[in-house]
């Protein structure tokens, strides 16, 4: 279920603040609870990884399974041993349906977020005039389209500032309040910033676009995987989400959800044959949304052992070592000597995407020197108009990645 931001609080961030100055006790504590969770990733023992929000490594047993299904595959590629992949993809709408509170007549299975967010952009029923509210935080993969598109409609197109440093939810709910107009039909935002790891405050924002009948759309690349989600009690028409980040599955896997009864807005924007349609009256459901021609249905049986990998580890476990990693993290650079971390460290509102900068300093060279002296993986970014490091831990990380990290920023 999605996390109240009072849950979050209470599981992820309370000790956090008491702990400043003994993150790395936090993390210790966090990293007791699994033993050996590095020995399921194929990661080189000297690779100290800090890139979730790009690429995770998948599971060894997704891994497996992807080599094995697609072996098998080749093997027989005949179209009587295919028939058993609508199957396989009829189980995993309904088991990435009740893993996210939501039907499985409501869940597309796409290649990842970037392809079901322009599902959404591109094929929402809009005219002349009509405004879309978008947010600085975006997703190229919505920002671009949606200019795109606006350019090419005649749409009105508002990009909303909202504050990496966010005191509280009800501060960035009220700038979504004072943007909408009668003329507002659509607001598409990420549910975690990719650059400030602003967690946005979606619920509370729904309450303001469903009475209102405006399309409300989660970029869910950074946030599915980690946080545990219902996206029906999270209010949104439809939401995104990628196999390959957070979920540490295979690459080219994703869902688009959109509810049930806001499908008849949505159209698709591709029609090609539909592989894994088992009824043609499936096409009064989400899977008209993924009948986008061949697919690598061997997969099918990555993503199913990436549920499983999930599944046995636990969902809330997987937050909340999610949030206890990045606190200690957090807790690390905000203590650092000469660092300064861009982004709200309000509880609720700050997730696991660490963002610091050295204020005159060569920030590219440091990201540089992590690599090379460190073998520490992180991403160039940019946030508050700054230079930024971007450090994206998960639950594969322990104290001696957090421990090696600070050791070599404290000579920069």
């Amino acid at each position: 279920m999605q996390s109240s931001s009072s849950d979050i609080s209470r599981r992820g961030l309370l000790g956090a603040a008491a702990a400043a100055g003994a993150a790395l006790p936090l993390a210790a504590r966090a990293a007791q609870a699994w033993p050996d969770i590095r020995g399921q990733f194929l990661l080189a023992p000297d690779l100290r990884y800090f890139n979730a929000a790009n690429i995770g490594p998948a599971f060894r047993s997704a891994v497996a399974a992807h080599v094995r299904a697609t072996q098998e595959f080749q093997a027989n590629p005949s179209p009587q041993y295919r028939e058993k992949y609508p199957v396989e993809a009829d189980a995993l709408r309904v088991r990435i349906g009740k893993r996210l509170g939501v039907t499985a007549q409501e869940i597309a299975l796409v290649r990842n977020s970037s392809e079901a967010n322009t599902v959404a952009v591109r094929g929402l029923a809009l005219k002349e005039g009509d405004e879309v509210i978008l947010t600085d935080h975006n997703h190229p993969s919505t920002m671009e389209t949606w200019k795109l598109r606006a350019e090419r409609e005649q749409l009105v197109l508002k990009i909303l500032p909202v504050p990496v440093y966010a005191k509280s939810a009800q501060e960035v709910v009220d700038l979504f309040a004072a943007a909408i107009t009668p003329r507002t039909r659509a607001i598409f935002l990420s549910h975690m910033s990719n650059v400030s790891g602003l967690i946005f405050p979606i619920a509370e924002i729904a309450k303001l676009t469903r009475p209102r009948g405006i399309w409300l759309h989660g970029d869910g690349a950074q946030s599915f995987g980690w946080l545990q989600l219902d996206l029906a009690a999270l209010g949104v028409d439809s939401y995104s989400g990628s196999t390959h980040k957070w979920m540490m599955g295979p690459l080219e896997g994703g869902i688009l959800y959109v509810r049930r009864e806001s499908q008849p807005q949505l159209q698709p924007v591709m029609l090609s044959h539909g592989y894994w349609l088992t009824d043609p009256a499936n096409l009064q459901t989400a899977q008209k949304y993924e009948i986008l021609g061949q697919r690598d249905d061997p997969k099918l049986a990555a993503i199913a052992a990436t549920l499983d990998a999930h599944e046995a580890i636990g969902e809330a476990e997987v937050e909340r070592r999610t949030f206890s990693v990045a606190a200690a993290m957090r807790d690390m650079l905000l203590a650092l000597p000469g660092a300064k971390l861009i982004g709200t460290t309000t509880p609720g509102l700050a997730g696991p995407v660490l963002t610091p900068t050295f204020p005159g300093k060569d920030v590219a060279a440091i990201r540089q020197m992590l690599w090379t002296k460190g073998r520490i993986v992180v991403a160039g970014s940019k946030a508050d108009g700054q230079p930024t490091i971007r450090f994206s831990p998960h639950i594969y990380n322990g104290p001696d990645d957090i421990a090696a990290v600070a050791d070599l920023l404290r000579s920069v």
